[in-house]
């Protein structure tokens, strides 16, 4: 939301972390961009709940942008409502198209953030008494860019990374364009936001020759089909700890077998759980793809 592009890693162990989603929202837009006068408008956000009804007046700003949206995804889990939640969002404060941003140059255009709210309701909504799947997690964080890109608070680029055996992940765009039977083409509305960010499928042993050649095969059909080994992204974004072929090759080794945790501790037994973690996830946006 804050226009500076967007990296995420989409694996079970990080989206299984995320609370399943219990309320249902009944999204209403209220008011009308540039009503309020310039001098009046609130600059952040305002929320207020009354019983299984919340109201967001979004405010003037990348801030405001930003919390409205992260509100609505925190509602759709806050176990302090039941069942049917009713959201009217206000966008009265937000300034007009055409009016200067300050700081970064351009001019305002918020003509996609009204239908950013009832988009994310949608795909919220199809996950009700469930976690989120990939792919449903990838579509809310490209609505935003879809709203940031239209929006001229500056250009958004996006990668996504998912488990190398996450069909629905390594499908997700899979016939994007479809013909009608007047030989129309028209883009699936439902799955129009992934073309804001690159898909990868991150490999955790090394990919087979086939499983290369397939994902070559794919990008050059698509556009789509990027793979990554990870354990090479993760041997040069820590060439500190591997200053030798012997060693990246022998970390390699333990990396496949699933025991580079463990190597990472023996031979540099001074890193803390939390840089070894952080080591460990140095793939993420790594470019070592196929």
């Amino acid at each position: 939301m804050m226009g500076c592009g967007t990296g995420t890693i989409i694996e079970p162990r990080y989206i299984n972390q995320l609370p399943p989603i219990r309320n249902r929202l009944n999204v209403t837009v209220q008011g009308e961009i540039g009503n309020t006068p310039k001098e009046q408008r609130r600059e952040y956000t305002e929320i207020s709940i009354q019983d299984n009804q919340v109201t967001i007046s979004v405010g003037d700003s990348r801030e405001g942008w930003v919390k409205s949206y992260q509100t609505l995804l925190e509602i759709s889990t806050d176990e302090r409502f039941s069942g049917e939640v009713q959201v009217f969002v206000d966008i009265s404060d937000v300034r007009q198209a055409g009016e200067t941003l300050k700081g970064f140059g351009g001019v305002a255009n918020p003509v996609k953030l009204p239908i950013l709210y009832q988009n994310c309701a949608s795909i919220l909504n199809k996950a009700v008494g469930r976690q989120l799947n990939s792919v449903e997690c990838c579509l809310l964080i490209d609505q935003a860019a879809v709203t940031i890109v239209a929006g001229n608070i500056r250009r958004s680029a996006g990668m996504r990374q998912f488990r190398a055996d996450d069909q629905l992940g390594a499908t997700a765009k899979d016939n994007l364009w479809q013909q009608d039977a007047e030989g129309n083409w028209r883009i699936d509305p439902e799955r129009d936001a992934l073309r804001m960010a690159n898909h990868t499928r991150v490999f955790h042993r090394k990919p087979t020759l086939e499983e290369s050649i397939d994902a070559v095969r794919k990008q050059y059909y698509s556009g789509e089909g990027a793979i990554q080994w990870a354990g090479e992204a993760v041997a040069r974004a820590n060439i500190d700890l591997l200053p030798t072929s012997a060693l990246k090759v022998d970390f390699l080794k333990a990396y496949e077998q699933g025991t580079a945790k463990d190597w990472l501790q023996e031979h540099h037994a001074n890193l803390d759980a939390d840089e070894l973690e952080h080591r460990l996830a140095r793939f993420g946006l790594n470019p070592c793809g196929k």
